[in-house]
């Protein structure tokens, strides 16, 4: 079970207990659950547990929370720990044997479950559904149905957004949405670069063009940090709006130091795509790790047979940013010195060292070696490749793999003139020697701009809620979108059958695999990118050592941080 699994079932039973102690007067305050639930949050979250706090948690008076605190440490549940070397204040941490004993108790709970709503296999053995998503809807969606009051503003409702499918859908079928939302809606289609900028330029006009705009979710830091996206938490209290449903990297990457900014549509997973009949030729499985997929690399990589063994995106600026900082992120590494929390890193709060750049770092050189081993093996346009271009060489057959964004695979899945077409394994990210299997999540999250009037901020979040329900994402899907941020969108048997892509996303979100960290939403994000841009790219083409490139950019990059005065 992943950690926010295991952070839901917390909830769902503090929940149920306050209802019991709380609420009613079956049954009294039990301070030994408490302790215990605080505890396994506080490590759940990565969070310093004191003693102190763990009393007040206990919700019964000092005296008697001490002695249970004391219980379980001579239980061997908990340890106490000194933390300093006066010795005269101690942390509390929950030992190997409570977080055993609390796995298996989620366990059986989450099984418990599963029984009770028929979460189970024809054989009785319970089905691998996530603990809290909306599984008791129906599992086949239907068609999206009008909204009760339409919006009827007197005006074109406009969502300013990027060129991806999920908006090219909304765009052909605006007519529909029309009556759908009873207004007129009006899709205006950019390409990243100059979404971001007309996102900007809108923010300094003094009413927006925009009722709603698309978020790709690295930039949710800058946007949020300087005011011109609007918090979404208390319009989401006051209409008691239940986010469960959505795959949590989509969700808690489109929040920024706490607060919630935007709505996932069109979330994007980036995986390795194999073809599988080549490998199967060849004798190969999908590669697991950056050393098989380098021997895979060089197996299949047939220059004279116009096959190469791999499509790069490493192109100059942006492209070859991107592949350097997820590829660090399968070597273990972040691309700056967030907070570890468990295996992964903590993204709700960035703050001062934080930002500080890891490029100095064995990992860093580590990674920047295996992409400069891996030009030999790759396509020869490969250096001036954009995602755009690299999906297309793939896609003719020109190459036995690539990495891509799920949401791309469009171009090869729904178009069976492609040699790819029914011949693609997806697997997440290979990993680095001593590193976890990490894919990063990315795409697109529905915004609100700020200083809208409160009854065109009404209608925004109206029209927001209503495109990001499952059955609108079931239809995106149906119409060319292979990608999906809720489970329940993902379980329909219609969204299924389209693509197994959708359910091996899906997979990898319970399982943990889809993480944001590889590319943190910080404000100074598109500043690094163009640093790495730069650097990396002259590294690739031979033209710089990968000492230079790293020393470089590790510098530029600091004076960047030290110049916004995080430290």
């Amino acid at each position: 079970m992943t950690r926010e699994e295991l952070l839901r079932i917390l909830t769902f039973v503090d929940s149920n207990r306050e209802l019991s102690e709380k609420r009613t007067s079956l049954t009294t305050v039990d301070p030994r659950w408490n302790i215990v639930s605080y505890a396994m949050r506080r490590h759940l979250e990565g969070r310093l547990l004191t003693v102190t706090s763990a009393a007040m948690a206990a919700d019964v008076p000092y005296g008697t929370a001490m002695r249970r605190i004391s219980e379980l440490i001579d239980e061997g549940l908990l340890l106490k720990r000194p933390k300093s070397r006066t010795g005269k204040s101690f942390s509390l941490h929950p030992t190997r044997a409570l977080i055993a004993e609390f796995e298996s108790f989620a366990m059986q709970l989450k099984a418990m479950v599963g029984n009770t709503f028929g979460f189970t296999t024809g054989d009785g053995e319970m089905s691998d559904f996530y603990f809290g998503g909306y599984y008791m809807a129906s599992k086949t969606l239907p068609y999206p149905n009008a909204m009760r009051a339409g919006i009827a503003v007197d005006r074109s409702f406009r969502i300013l957004s990027s060129l991806d499918p999920t908006f090219q859908t909304l765009n052909e079928f605006s007519s529909n949405l029309d009556e759908l939302c009873g207004t007129n809606m009006e899709i205006i289609n950019l390409s990243l670069d100059e979404l971001h900028c007309e996102i900007m330029v809108n923010a300094q006009l003094p009413v927006s063009k925009y009722d709603l705009v698309a978020v790709d979710l690295p930039w949710i830091g800058q946007l949020a940090t300087e005011g011109l996206i609007e918090p979404l938490d208390q319009i989401m209290l006051e209409e008691r709006y239940n986010p469960s449903d959505f795959h949590n990297a989509a969700y808690k990457g489109s929040s920024w130091n706490g607060n919630q900014y935007g709505l996932p549509i069109q979330p994007t997973a980036e995986l390795l795509f194999c073809r599988s009949d080549l490998f199967a030729e060849a004798g190969l499985s999908a590669p697991r790790t950056t050393e098989e997929l380098l021997l895979a690399a060089r197996v299949l990589h047939q220059s004279s047979f116009s096959m190469s063994g791999i499509v790069m995106n490493f192109g100059r600026g942006t492209p070859v940013a991107h592949s350097f900082v997820q590829t660090l992120a399968d070597f273990g590494q972040p691309i700056i010195n967030l907070d570890p929390i468990g295996d992964d890193f903590n993204i709700t709060m960035i703050e001062k060292e934080n930002y500080r750049p890891r490029l100095d770092s064995d990992v860093a050189r580590e990674t920047a070696e295996f992409l400069l081993e891996l030009v030999s093996f790759s396509h020869k346009e490969s250096l001036t490749c954009n995602w755009d271009k690299r999906i297309n060489i793939f896609s003719k057959g020109e190459a036995a793999m690539t990495y891509g964004w799920s949401i791309r695979a469009a171009a090869f899945e729904l178009n069976p003139a492609s040699p790819a077409h029914g011949n693609v394994k997806f697997v997440p990210h290979p990993h680095g020697p001593g590193a976890r299997t990490v894919s990063p999540i990315g795409g697109f999250s529905l915004a609100m701009p700020a200083g809208l009037a409160p009854k065109r901020k009404a209608a925004s979040w109206k029209v927001m809620e209503y495109l990001t329900r499952p059955e609108m994402l079931k239809w995106y899907v149906l119409n060319g979108n292979l990608t999906s941020p809720r489970f329940s969108t993902s379980a329909d048997p219609e969204v299924q059958a389209s693509s197994t892509l959708i359910s091996e996303v899906d997979a990898m979100e319970r399982r943990g695999e889809l993480q944001t960290w590889p590319r943190p939403p910080i404000p100074e994000f598109s500043s690094l990118l163009n640093v790495l841009g730069d650097e990396i790219h002259l590294m690739l083409q031979g033209t710089q050592s990968v000492k230079e490139a790293l020393s470089k950019s590790q510098n530029r990059i600091d004076a960047i941080m030290r110049k916004s005065g995080h430290y």
